[in-house]
């Protein structure tokens, strides 16, 4: 069993399944590792540390193996951001292949070819996105569901960072280590 990280699973749209990214347990963890280590160095506005948080929660050690995978359109995209957004997840896949923040994991070395096809695929699935595509409800719906642990919930704490990762923590921790 494995993730896959879609444009839409919804969609009906001729063509859309070929974007899809299949990735095994294991190489979605470090895929979303390295993209949560490139984005807690480069988020800076609310909307941005939102995307990071997302990321972070997509925790298998918390939701179990081949759990975790995602359709883009359900990322807390906001119109109002949009096009920063998208340019920063765009800016994060790109500090991923230049292995911002590699530096501080300690356990592995993240296997270059094999994730950077990955976020050669992630990217392509991210450019296609427009405004249009933007399932409004996806964004107050995490919200929602990230809130109802009140005491924990990452946004109403301020966006804490793993103090060995620097990458944004969510609900259960840092994504990285669980700390």
């Amino acid at each position: 069993m494995g993730n896959r990280i879609c444009f839409n699973s919804e969609s009906t749209q001729e063509g859309i399944r070929d974007l899809d990214l299949k990735m095994t347990n294991g190489g979605t963890s470090v895929f979303i590792n390295v993209l949560c280590l490139s984005g807690g160095r480069l988020a800076e506005t609310e909307s941005q540390k939102r995307f990071m948080v997302f990321l972070a929660e997509q925790n298998q050690e918390i939701y179990g193996n081949g759990t975790i995978g995602f359709d883009i359109v359900e990322m807390p995209w906001d119109k109002n951001s949009f096009g920063e957004d998208k340019a920063f997840m765009l800016r994060v896949i790109e500090g991923a292949r230049k292995k911002l923040g590699w530096e501080t994991l300690l356990r592995y070395t993240p296997n270059e070819e094999r994730i950077y096809d990955d976020l050669s695929k992630f990217q392509k699935l991210i450019e296609r996105m427009t405004a249009d595509d933007i399932i409004e409800a996806s964004l107050s719906e995490w919200l929602s569901d990230i809130s109802k642990s009140a005491e924990k919930d990452p946004i109403r704490c301020g966006f804490p960072k793993c103090k060995i990762h620097d990458a944004y923590i969510g609900v259960y921790g840092c994504q990285i280590c669980m700390e």
